[in-house]
């Protein structure tokens, strides 16, 4: 930085350019299309649908937004969960656990190293809600939040039972 008449003036250290590739000197900014997940919705009847979502978006948001026939009555937060922090640490937090766990979804294995990974609370409450549908497949829609990762990745939407009076 470079004082002129104690105004500080700072000294261009590179370009920076929305469309310029990564090089020195050179800094890439974040465009729209750099952030979306194309992902492949599958309905119980065969159905698909490719849907873009955003980073950071769960999958049942990117399910809401574009009218897939998948709910989540509980908005995926309310009870407490645990979560791996490291190899050796689990926390449990709070309010940002499944409540109702209505949005069952299944997620090929090829994806699974991208998940959360699987509690014993989170599994009984599937198993509750959903008995025979569930498998080692088996997700919360609400739980899987967006990665680039994650592009491509095909979410398998099973019949859903009638969750009004679950």
């Amino acid at each position: 930085m470079a004082y002129n008449s104690g105004v500080p003036q700072v000294q261009a250290m590179g370009r920076f350019s929305a469309g310029a590739s990564r090089g020195a000197g050179i800094a890439r900014f974040s465009t729209v299309a750099d952030n979306i997940v194309n992902l492949q919705f599958v309905d119980s009847e065969g159905n698909r649908a490719r849907l873009p979502g955003l980073v950071g978006q769960t999958l049942l948001e990117v399910a809401q937004l574009h009218k897939v026939d998948l709910v989540g009555p509980c908005g995926g937060g309310g009870s407490p969960t645990e979560m791996r922090r490291t190899k050796d640490w689990t926390e449990t937090t709070f309010g940002e656990g499944p409540d109702c766990f209505v949005c069952h979804v299944q997620i090929p294995k090829q994806y699974h190293h991208l998940l959360p990974e699987l509690n014993a609370g989170y599994q009984q409450g599937l198993q509750k809600v959903w008995e025979e549908e569930v498998n080692n497949t088996s997700r919360l829609a609400c739980q899987i939040t967006l990665t680039k990762e994650m592009e491509g990745m095909i979410v398998y939407v099973p019949d859903m039972p009638p969750y009004d009076v679950i």
